[in-house]
């Protein structure tokens, strides 16, 4: 659909001698395209890698790690090479592992003893705890097995209540219960006047003969119009 015709903002403003007067004051009316627009800026939010959360993250090991999934994609003896020269450059910088790496021995004095007993303590609660979780459970399905139990037996005592009252109202009912016929033993027209009256004519059989002068219609039809 074509816009052309459509009334735009330009030619509705006019001229100074627009009417045979000369507008001396600006005008107050302006266009929608003309008001100011995205006056808020938007900041980044939580998720949305905001300079905390950038300043927090280790670039250079998360593009390593690409380039490393890339590569094992494609060769699967470039991860041991990598891993063999990264092992190697440690060594020679004398780089230190990092602490979570590392497995401290934790000293061992008397109060190692009551700490065993503590954690034994409170793995037996877990366990009761445990029992009578599984314990409620199985009651809890026994009392809805036996309520649907019920509702079963509440069904099928109704479905028989209903089919017995069904019988009774069939019984109480003479004329179903009745074992005599209804029906006419004689016909309608046993009585009547005319009746059989071309009982004694013989039917003439119906022949075909391929004749339209010898076949019975053209006969039929002589007999009638002809004689």
């Amino acid at each position: 659909m074509t816009t052309a015709a459509r009334p735009t903002w330009a030619p509705a403003k006019g001229g100074n001698e627009q009417g045979g007067t000369r507008i001396f004051g600006p005008s107050q009316k302006y266009s929608s395209r003309d008001l100011a627009a995205h006056t808020t800026l938007k900041h980044r939010r939580d998720g949305q890698d905001t300079l905390e959360e950038v300043q927090k993250r280790n670039l250079r090991e998360e593009l390593e790690e690409r380039e490393r999934r890339h590569f094992s994609s494609k060769d699967k003896g470039y991860a041991d090479d990598r891993d063999r020269r990264k092992s190697g450059q440690l060594l020679l910088e004398g780089v230190k592992r990092e602490a979570e790496d590392r497995l401290i021995p934790r000293s061992v004095d008397a109060d190692d003893s009551d700490i065993e007993a503590k954690s034994d303590d409170e793995s037996d609660e877990d366990d009761d705890e445990d029992d009578a979780e599984a314990l409620m459970a199985e009651l809890e399905q026994i009392r809805r097995e036996r309520a649907e139990d019920k509702l079963r037996k509440e069904r099928l005592r109704q479905e028989e209540e209903l089919k017995a009252k069904e019988a009774e109202l069939i019984r109480g009912n003479p004329l179903l219960n009745n074992a005599a016929s209804f029906s006419v033993k004689r016909r309608w027209d046993d009585d009547v006047v005319f009746k059989n009256q071309a009982r004694g004519e013989a039917k003439a059989p119906k022949r075909f003969i391929n004749d339209t002068i010898r076949n019975d219609f053209h006969r039929k039809f002589l007999h009638k119009y002809m004689k």
